[in-house]
């Protein structure tokens, strides 16, 4: 399967919604506090963090599962960056990654970090998170991959 840009339609203006799969890409009513409670709560985060801490991601969408995560890592005041490897399949553009995530004001100050750096895919050293993306069917790329996680976002 070739690399694919997602294709995004928008519900209510302000929440994606993948034409690959017509699904949200979060909850409609809050999704930050559905990523912290599936995902940071459902691994004990950040009562689990730790120096080297890596977690790895299932689809990475608009970042928001990430930005969390990152706020909770620099607000658990962990030395040294968290590791946060993601495998995507459909990239979301930058452009639509910071439409979306303009609904999220308590994540903002990680959002506009992360934006500034952000080319779409690839490595991206913001200081306190090391963010790897890795594109393309996780069927693939997910087998080759040679790191290992504390804690799974599916």
């Amino acid at each position: 399967m070739a690399d694919q840009q997602a294709r995004l339609s928008w519900r209510d203006g302000t929440v994606p919604v993948s034409d690959q799969f017509d699904d949200p890409y979060f909850s409609i009513q809050d999704g930050l506090a559905e990523t912290e409670h599936v995902f940071l709560a459902g691994n004990g985060l950040p009562a689990r963090f730790a120096p080297g801490f890596q977690i790895a991601e299932l689809g990475f969408g608009t970042g928001l599962n990430m930005l969390a995560a990152w706020r909770a890592w620099e607000a658990a005041g962990q030395a040294g960056p968290l590791q946060f490897t993601s495998f995507e399949a459909f990239p979301v553009a930058p452009a639509d990654m910071a439409k979306a995530l303009e609904a999220f004001p308590a994540v903002a100050p990680w959002a506009e970090r992360f934006l500034e750096k952000w080319q779409g895919t690839g490595s991206c050293d913001l200081g306190s998170l090391q963010l790897e993306v890795i594109t393309g069917d996780a069927r693939v790329s997910l087998p080759e991959w040679t790191g290992q996680a504390d804690a799974w976002f599916l």
